[in-house]
């Protein structure tokens, strides 16, 4: 049965994004990162200002939208829904003030650090059985079930990100960032951390980071360098 429109009232057709599609203005470009399928896209600068069009009305189609956003269309990316539509938001973040690194000197304790290698060392492997959009799931699943338990104070925070910081040592800090973030974000959560895993990225040259935010404070890089990326991603 076909739907009935209201007397007087518009009916707009719009669209939304494919589930587990996320992206971001970084510099002139948008990024998209498709979660299922582990891969980043920027795209084509002739389609670019018809995209941020769209944004802007929030998935209400316009004219010529089908022909200038048709290879997203094409390829599932873009969906029409007249009912939902306009999850085109931005992932909400706190703009960074400080980074506990750059003043933390707290002592950790030997089993700590042995914890935060150990969950650097088994988020690293599921990395490599799991795609992503798995171990962010189970993450989400794991700390839904949680509970409300007592959030850990600043002090231990500190001892925690010094752990995993030493960590470092023994597995370097090239190509680490999502690795440790995971890790830590995952340690944190646990013990009831309002933290924010957050995955960013930048374009010419395009590239990928992650991190790990604590309201405004940054736990395991510094402001100047996660101000070069634009957040695509992230999870509380």
């Amino acid at each position: 049965m076909a739907r009935a429109i209201l007397p007087g009232r518009a009916f707009y057709m719009r669209y939304q994004l494919r589930e587990g599609l996320f992206h971001c203005i970084a510099g002139q470009s948008v990024i998209f990162l498709d979660l299922p399928k582990n891969r980043y896209f920027a795209l084509p600068a002739p389609s670019t200002q018809a995209f941020r069009h769209l944004v802007a009305r929030n998935g209400e189609k316009f004219v010529g939208a089908e022909e200038a956003l048709s290879s997203l269309i094409e390829a599932g990316y873009l969906i029409e829904d007249p009912v939902s539509g306009g999850n085109f938001n931005n992932p909400a973040i706190e703009i960074a003030s400080d980074a506990i690194l750059e003043s933390n000197q707290r002592k950790f304790a030997v089993w700590e650090f042995l914890v935060a290698l150990y969950w650097e060392l088994l988020t690293s492997l599921k990395l490599r059985l799991f795609p992503l959009s798995s171990i962010l799931e189970r993450i989400g699943i794991s700390r839904g079930a949680q509970g409300s338990g007592e959030e850990m104070g600043e002090v231990q925070i500190a001892r925690w990100v010094s752990a995993f910081d030493q960590t470092a040592l023994i597995l370097g800090r090239t190509d680490r960032c999502l690795v440790r973030s995971l890790a830590m974000f995952s340690i944190l959560r646990g013990h009831g951390v309002s933290a924010a895993l957050v995955i960013g990225v930048r374009s010419d040259p395009f590239s990928a980071h992650a991190w790990v935010q604590h309201d405004d404070i940054v736990l395991n890089d510094s402001v100047d360098q996660i101000n070069n990326y634009a957040p695509i991603l992230v999870l509380r």
